[in-house]
């Protein structure tokens, strides 16, 4: 019987091979067929493309975005999710720079959203929704707090930075780059509110704190356990997640924190989705969004210390160090408000921004009459000396200018604007290695607009900002943009809210001071005006202390 059987079957072999191909093609489609089913039973859809998603996260919080990305695999199973830990000053920067970093950003403030808006980057979103929060306290020392009462009352605010607080050391991050920073300001302007001379109350407090301010970023001012405070602090402005976490690994060490009885912006931690997202890719950002409102995300953020969007609280020890209650987060003010602060704060400290731009034209050859120095070997010394008149944490960057320095260009930066922490070694090195450009002519127009549009993109709050030409002449650039269009641009480029004036230094007697009182009163700048080099110095000095002075000592 088993014989006869196959006798179909070896029939079927001695047929045309067409059949045996299509057999073969209807066996694979109805696998495919069921494999297809099997998918779609189990809610697994096919990948029409995948999508790679990149998302940039402040480093405090992009490992419980990574840890949220790889507890959710499966959700979007046709996306992959890339979690980039940046710090959000660095993203501001680029984002104002049109550089293409990531498709969504999820930094600790939206501070940093209009700071990247201020910067240029306009697409931006000034909000994004909020995926956690955490309040910015005062991380006080045990000792300092044991001092103040603690633990048989709370640690305020008024007692450690109020206007008859009794001085203490209280570090600040520096504000101009840390919304913790910012955050302490504004926490003083509610404070001496209601003073009778509200100004002159806040300008005493931030001269208090200014001689505390430690570069942003030193881990929120907690160092690891046993570091210590920053400098001989005993106290400092941070968030309540990094006391958490601090406190986790502090032994005796552990900090109390002194949470605002008055209004201070929370770290608002707002999700956004970035102008570079398109498509399939925008649709993924906003599906992480979603992921990230759930309730297993809210869960796995406040395992890594942080409050709820609404500031419901993480697992507190109870110790008393921290408190427990639910905190609804405050808001950031408008953006004027914000500005106005650090426009204080930036006087009081006299912390600038400047963009130097140098003339290396034939004539700064000249030697300068009674020394052994030509005009630009002053410049340059003058502008060594004006470096160490500044904070560690100004910035400074150097052009020089003449005609055609670079290609068709009257200008070129030697050296970009950055802290002075981190770059006095290498401004003196760059500047020792300016030299004159024989021959060449002075492209005063050119250069100077070119700097004022730079420093206008690039403008910080918190600092003196302002752009500094060192010169010894007048424009001789024929092929230049000329005067009159020269001017209107400056005043096109005029915001009033953020103020940028240009400030010449001229050297010499062939200066035309006619020429640039013209371009300063467009920026509400000054000229200053010497033949000896020794005079420079004391010029950077009374540029500063006027752009800087505050009531009730002086009124601009």
């Amino acid at each position: 019987m088993l014989r006869d059987g196959l006798a179909p079957v070896r029939s079927l072999f001695r047929r045309s091979p067409v059949v045996l191909l299509s057999a073969a093609l209807v066996l694979l489609l109805t696998g495919w067929a069921a494999v297809a089913y099997v998918r779609a039973d189990r809610g697994v859809p096919e990948c029409v493309e995948r999508v790679q998603l990149r998302v940039a996260a402040a480093p405090v919080i992009a490992p419980a975005l990574d840890r949220i990305v790889r507890a959710s695999v499966g959700r979007q199973p046709c996306v992959s999710i890339a979690v980039q830990a940046r710090e959000s000053a660095a993203v501001a920067g680029d984002l104002a720079n049109a550089v293409d970093v990531a498709d969504a950003w999820l930094p600790e403030s939206t501070f940093w959203l209009r700071r990247a808006r201020a910067g240029g980057a306009f697409e931006v979103p000034g909000e994004g929704t909020s995926v956690a929060s955490t309040p910015v306290v005062l991380a006080v020392t045990e000792p300092a707090a044991r001092r103040l009462g603690w633990p048989a009352k709370a640690v305020t605010w008024a007692s450690l930075i109020g206007p008859k607080a009794r001085p203490a050391p209280v570090g600040v991050p520096d504000p101009a780059a840390d919304p913790a920073g910012v955050a302490a300001l504004l926490g003083v302007r509610n404070l001496v509110a209601g003073e009778r001379q509200p100004a002159a109350a806040m300008a005493a407090v931030l001269r208090r704190l200014a001689g505390a301010t430690f570069p942003a970023g030193e881990g929120g001012g907690v160092r690891a356990p046993g570091g210590g405070l920053p400098g001989k602090a005993q106290a400092v402005a941070t968030s309540e997640q990094a006391v958490l976490d601090h406190n986790a690994l502090a032994g005796s060490n552990k900090l109390v924190a002194a949470y605002p009885e008055i209004g201070v912006p929370s770290l608002d931690l707002p999700y956004v989705v970035l102008p570079a997202a398109r498509g399939h890719v925008r649709e993924a950002a906003s599906g992480f969004l979603a992921n990230l409102l759930t309730v297993e995300s809210r869960d796995a953020l406040l395992g890594f210390g942080f409050r709820t969007a609404t500031g419901f609280p993480p697992a507190i020890p109870d110790d008393g160090r921290l408190r427990a209650e639910e905190r609804r987060p405050v808001p950031l003010p408008a953006e004027e408000t914000v500005t106005e602060v650090l426009s204080g704060w930036s006087g009081v400290q006299r912390s600038a921004r400047i963009l130097t731009v140098i003339d290396v034209s034939g004539s700064m050859a000249a030697p300068v009459p009674g020394t052994d120095e030509t005009r630009l070997g002053a410049t340059v010394k003058a502008a060594q000396e004006g470096a160490g008149l500044l904070l560690d944490n100004s910035e400074l960057g150097i052009w020089v200018f003449s005609t055609k320095v670079d290609g068709d260009r009257d200008y070129r930066e030697i050296l970009p604007v950055a802290p002075l922490r981190a770059q006095r070694a290498r401004l003196a090195d760059r500047l020792d290695a300016v030299r004159v450009k024989s021959g060449g002519g002075t492209g005063l127009y050119d250069a100077t607009l070119a700097a004022y549009r730079d420093a206008r993109q690039h403008w910080t709050p918190g600092r003196i900002n302002l752009v500094l030409v060192m010169t010894d002449g007048r424009n001789e650039d024929e092929d230049s943009i000329g005067r009159p269009k020269f001017l209107a641009e400056l005043t096109r480029l005029q915001d009033p809210r953020r103020p940028l004036p240009i400030i010449f230094i001229g050297l010499g007697r062939d200066v035309d001071p006619d020429e640039l009182t013209a371009i300063v009163k467009v920026t509400g700048g000054q000229v200053f005006r010497t033949e000896q080099p020794s005079g420079i110095r004391q010029i950077f000095f009374s540029a500063l202390a006027d752009l800087s002075c505050l009531p009730p000592e002086c009124r601009r």
